[in-house]
């Protein structure tokens, strides 16, 4: 019997503290939830970037044709993200963003530029990903961020059912692929030269996975491209 009266006041008292230390904490520090942000690099020519978001350095060294994996974000919040290309240097592009990471989120943020011009500074664009997986099909997403380009980018599949022209900052919604023979090719050119047509295999691609494909352009303007997985 002793032993039981002596466990009823430990039992109060703990949870006597965990009353008080639960009336302590602020709300002003509470974390509502996060969101994941990757970073790509789109600026040819040009040096490695760090990526600073409210001044607090989330990536590093991020050269042109590469981007970061996702990274955790604090959601619903404002946000100040600058390109530099060191630790102390002004911003070379920035972006301001007002409660833009939703939570549970993934988005994709391309360091790029607008034109080829000496004076225009690079800017970010900022698009929301689409990770869910269906395991019946490959889906794709397509953008055009090739800002050395003459034309619009012109794209087909094998079967002609896809026949897409992209403007330069355009992307299209997820497409979605049920059949990912590995004969099978996506065709793509510039508009401009309807004779000079590229290929991308359907082995980039397997059902169940999400993907980015992004049109780019070399410095002298010809169109590449690059396959992304989410």
């Amino acid at each position: 019997m002793k032993k039981k009266s002596f466990l009823i006041p430990k039992l109060f008292l703990l949870a006597l503290a965990t009353i008080c230390l639960s009336a302590c904490i602020k709300n002003d520090n509470f974390i509502r939830g996060d969101a994941k942000v990757r970073i790509f690099n789109n600026v040819i020519n040009d040096t490695s970037r760090n990526f600073f978001f409210n001044n607090v350095l989330l990536q590093t060294a991020l050269t042109y044709n590469t981007n970061s994996a996702y990274l955790v974000v604090e959601g619903d919040k404002n946000y100040t993200i600058e390109a530099r290309n060191n630790i102390t240097s002004a911003a070379s592009g920035s972006l301001v963003l007002q409660d833009s990471f939703k939570l549970g989120k993934n988005y994709s943020i391309y360091y790029t530029r607008k034109d080829t011009l000496p004076a225009t500074v690079p800017n970010m664009v900022m698009f929301e990903d689409d990770v869910r997986q269906n395991i019946n099909e490959a889906r794709v997403m397509f953008i055009n961020l090739g800002y050395t380009l003459g034309s619009n980018v012109h794209f087909r599949s094998e079967d002609r059912k896809l026949d897409l022209t992209l403007k330069k900052g355009d992307k299209t919604d997820y497409i979605s692929f049920t059949k990912v023979d590995s004969t099978a090719r996506l065709y793509f050119n510039l508009v401009d030269s309807a004779t000079v047509i590229d290929t991308i295999s359907y082995t980039n691609f397997v059902r169940g996975r999400v993907y980015t494909i992004l049109f780019d352009g070399t410095r002298r303007g010809k169109v590449k491209y690059r396959v992304v997985t989410n």
